[in-house]
């Protein structure tokens, strides 16, 4: 059996992990709800039933695991009731290093999940790896999607802040990397694209290659809130987003680090490489 436990392998920077693991021939084993859904979707892969509200599945799914790649699903906002016990058990479990997906800032920033899980990893006392990415690309193609393909909107509350953009392709590939190879213990490392750019300019952008108008219609705050709310978000989930986009018009998403540059030995992909690679979600 393999000894690095994946979590998180539906999402955009999960499943870029996993594509990471696959396409080096490293074995790993991912930690799903749904096994039998993801036997037809992924044959060939090692998995295990793993379900962060249920404690009862937490003891098969680290035996025998050295490491852990911990997403937490943007649902789950109880972070002491699920998953300080989770973190617990990985401790009891003798595992030996946790690759947290975080946020830009976050030590900064009390209010999201995020820093909780990060506090409770640090007082747990396992050995960490703590990835900070900017903003995803992938956001404009899965949660936004809808707005900019339907009504041609980036339905956004940024303000006329300057992003620096991450491509989740990329962080995938940092994570890989840091399970993979020496020398990232106890590191924080906050990752961005190679340029900080503002929503209006990612709508120019976006206008340009998909050959239709994009706009970007900046609602305030309150109005973004309402209206994810009124989408059928969870209160909690729409509350998250609303303080993470308060950070951005505040300008705690400009910051632009090589970080990702140093650990992949290359230039992280630029926004117009994403929205070429993923025009098709839109038109």
């Amino acid at each position: 059996m393999a000894n690095i436990l994946l979590t998180g392998i539906s999402g955009n920077v999960g499943s870029a992990v996993m594509d990471y693991f696959i396409k080096n021939n490293i074995d790993f084993t991912a930690g799903v709800r749904n096994v039998e859904k993801y036997k037809e979707k992924f044959p060939g892969i090692n998995l295990v039933h793993l379900d962060f509200e249920k404690k009862d599945t937490f003891n098969r799914a680290l035996e025998g695991m050295d490491k852990v790649f911990l997403v937490r699903p943007p649902q789950l906002t109880d972070v002491n009731r699920i998953f300080k016990p989770f973190i617990n058990r990985c401790k009891q479990k003798f595992v030996r290093r946790i690759v947290f997906l975080s946020l830009l800032g976050i030590e900064k920033n009390p209010f999201p999940p995020h820093h909780k899980i990060e506090k409770i990893i640090l007082e747990s006392n396992i050995p960490y790896t703590f990835i900070r990415p900017s903003f995803f690309m992938q956001n404009l193609s899965t949660t936004h999607k809808e707005d900019i393909k339907e009504r041609n909107d980036i339905f956004i509350p940024g303000g006329n802040a300057r992003v620096s953009f991450i491509d989740t392709r990329d962080i995938g590939e940092v994570i890989g990397i840091t399970l993979t190879e020496k020398g990232h213990r106890k590191r924080a490392y906050t990752i961005t694209g190679c340029e900080a750019i503002s929503y209006y300019e990612v709508a120019n952008k976006m206008s340009n290659v998909l050959g239709k108008d994009i706009k970007y219609s900046n609602p305030s705050l309150l109005q973004f809130r309402k209206e994810m709310i009124n989408r059928g978000v969870k209160k909690e989930f729409a509350n998250v987003m609303t303080v993470l986009y308060l950070t951005t018009k505040l300008g705690m998403a400009r910051k632009v680090t090589d970080t990702a540059e140093n650990i992949l030995k290359r230039k992280p992909r630029t926004i117009d490489d994403f929205i070429k690679d993923y025009s098709d979600e839109w038109i």
